[in-house]
């Protein structure tokens, strides 16, 4: 009865089958590894973010070149103290917020002791043209005091672009913007707060990193469901032609 099986084509469904099925539970299972993950993740998020308000120079290890923090502290809120260098202030290109496109504000702020931190002031919309910097309000005069999330400088993958807009950038280096050795070069601070205030409304502050699961579970068990699938798949076809040949058995005889 099922010796149709032997058959070229139904050789190659069932070994389309067999190889579809371990590839489906590698992929759930690697939905699964990501869910792992992304729960680790989020408990260090919610471990620097529980941690008391400090202010940055404690962090920072002062006799290294260039300036860095001594400890891993990604999310973590601190506070910085000093002025604002207008003057040194890029647009870090191709940043989206709620699927609008556009920049954000990178200031660098010069602390009471000398150290000088990048500080993301928020994301403002793109200007009408690609080469164009939209205008956005000058950061305040002054001692200025500021609360922000530490973020972790990404490494450069590739050589620096040479044909962008004056005062745009495609990342955040900070050594790029301003090369001295009382720049801190492996985080900058994602400004929550300050005062003065130092947003307007043509700058708008970035949200809270999200605490959730994201897509993985779901897709975790998508996979399964699909190995399922494949088995009642295979087992509905070979049903159908057992009765397809007891059908034609019916009508030779």
């Amino acid at each position: 009865m099922f010796r149709f099986l032997l058959q070229p084509k139904w050789i190659a469904v069932t070994l389309v089958c067999l190889i579809a099925l371990p590839a489906f539970q590698a992929l759930s299972d690697w939905q699964w590894r990501r869910l792992d993950q992304r729960h680790i993740y989020n408990k260090q998020i919610l471990a620097e973010i529980a941690k008391p308000e400090v202010p940055i120079t404690d962090l920072v290890d002062l006799g290294s070149y260039p300036l860095v923090l001594v400890e891993e502290a990604q999310w973590r809120t601190v506070e910085a103290t000093g002025t604002w260098l207008a003057a040194d202030q890029v647009l870090v290109r191709k940043k989206s917020l709620e699927s609008d496109l556009g920049l954000w504000v990178v200031t660098p702020l010069q602390l009471t002791d000398g150290t000088i931190v990048m500080v993301n002031r928020g994301w403002t919309a793109a200007a009408n043209s690609a080469v164009d910097s939209p205008v956005v309000t000058d950061s305040p005069t002054g001692q200025v005091e500021v609360l922000g999330r530490v973020r972790d400088v990404a490494q450069r993958k590739k050589s620096a672009p040479t044909d962008l807009p004056d005062g745009q950038v495609d990342q955040i280096v900070p050594l790029e913007i301003v090369d001295s050795p009382k720049t801190l070069s492996n985080v900058y601070l994602e400004m929550t707060a300050s005062r003065p205030e130092s947003r307007s409304n043509d700058i708008r502050e970035l949200p809270a990193p999200e605490v959730t699961e994201g897509p993985h579970r779901s897709y975790a068990v998508q996979w399964i469901f699909f190995e399922i699938m494949t088995v009642i798949g295979w087992v509905v076809l070979v049903r159908n032609e057992v009765l397809e040949q007891k059908k034609q058995k019916v009508l030779e005889s």
